[in-house]
């Protein structure tokens, strides 16, 4: 190995201890913010069923089984139980599928009756898995951004995304974190020309959230725009994850879409028989705020909403000429899809998948810190009210 080879190396470890440290304080202050929420809000909102025969049922402080509150208890239940429960058939099966086959690793509780509660070896594999899928995420953002990047503004990004005010979804027991390393893992894959292993993790983000999907415009127009033609054949691998769900569903339920069906059920105003427009969703949220009390969550969650759609959309709109076009698309669809659901729910999580905006964005920040600052206090806020019970996004 060359002492360039070696330098480059050494430089690659460096960022990478860089990158594992702050995670580790990322990590720590999650569950120090989560320590103080319950002095902030004694009161449990309780906002999500099953807290009690899924969370607390861990018998650990709810600093801790916190981080499995909302969607969290579906993915857990799913994992012991399958698709049991109605409804539950909105969650993608990949990500409870890792839960199950790794709760072996930890501890059951052989006196438990498991038809009534969840056994908690699903709680900490869900948990434990989730972080893992985290750090090796930041890590090939890294190696993906480096592409294109200087590192200054690479490691910024990762900065950016590691306490962006809801990236502490990504220590959850939620999919986002799984849905990051396949999508990083395969737009790197994709850069580096190995495009059958890029269609086979996308195949695998389709199976964890429908997400997976808008994968396949960014890798049609990275194959085309190498030339390499013959690897247009990879291409019908990358949807069989949403394929063969709903291949399960129809044999199972007798409806392919019945992810698709079982949305409204869980709130938020959902449609799932027709597309709501953009202009029609701003129009509500319109309404929201001329008739909504000022100082309810309610109101609160709404113009949360509104910026983490908005802000992203007009972001894209500015760097539609610097971006890299097949970014640019993917991003595009991640945000604008969800509100075709007539509703901007869910937005302030949903925005995390705008991941490839960071770097642009860093790149024309002057002084960092202070958005830095604003981001971790707005993070603060809002990890308090999801380890409490109320709902975030």
């Amino acid at each position: 190995m060359g002492e360039n080879s070696q330098r480059n190396v050494r430089s690659i470890q460096k960022m990478f201890k860089k990158i594992a440290f702050s995670f580790v304080i990322w990590r720590v202050a999650l569950f120090a913010i989560a320590v103080l929420a319950i002095y902030v809000l004694p009161t449990f909102g309780g906002r999500f069923p099953y807290a009690d025969r899924v969370l607390e049922i861990t018998k650990l402080p709810n600093f801790i089984w916190g981080w499995g509150n909302f969607d969290g208890v579906h993915y857990l239940r799913i994992a012991q139980d399958g698709y049991l429960a109605q409804f539950s058939q909105a969650f993608f099966p990949l990500y409870p599928i890792l839960i199950r086959t790794f709760a072996f690793l930890f501890p059951k509780d052989l006196t438990l009756n498991t038809v009534l509660y969840t056994d908690p070896s699903f709680f900490y594999a869900g948990l434990v898995l989730s972080n893992i899928f985290f750090l090796g995420a930041l890590f090939i953002f890294y190696k993906l951004l480096n592409l294109d990047f200087k590192k200054n503004i690479t490691f910024w990004s990762v900065l950016f995304l590691l306490f962006f005010p809801t990236s502490f979804y990504f220590g959850a027991v939620y999919t986002e974190s799984l849905f990051l390393l396949l999508a990083v893992s395969s737009i790197y894959l994709i850069r580096k020309d190995k495009f059958l292993s890029a269609a086979i993790l996308i195949s695998l983000a389709s199976a964890t959230r429908i997400f997976g999907l808008l994968l396949i415009p960014l890798y049609l127009i990275e194959v085309l725009k190498s030339k390499k033609y013959t690897n247009l054949i990879w291409l019908v691998f990358t949807p069989l994850g949403t394929l063969a769900y709903m291949y399960f569903l129809k044999v199972q339920f007798n409806n392919s879409f019945y992810f698709l069906t079982s949305q409204p059920v869980f709130g938020a105003q959902r449609t799932s028989g027709q597309i709501v427009l953009l202009p029609q969703v701003i129009f509500r949220y319109v309404k929201i705020f001329l008739t909504t009390n000022p100082y309810s969550l309610a109101f609160f969650n709404a113009v949360l909403e509104f910026l983490f759609t908005l802000f992203p959309l007009t972001l894209l709109l500015f760097y539609f000429k610097k971006m890299r076009f097949s970014y640019w698309l993917f991003s595009l669809l991640v945000l604008i899809v969800p509100t075709f659901t007539g509703t901007f729910s869910s937005m302030p999580r949903y925005a995390l998948m705008g991941f490839l905006i960071i770097p642009y964005a860093v790149s024309q920040l002057k002084n960092k810190v202070p958005v830095l600052i604003a981001s971790v206090l707005l993070a603060f806020i809002l990890i308090t009210l999801f380890i409490r019970g109320y709902w975030v996004a």
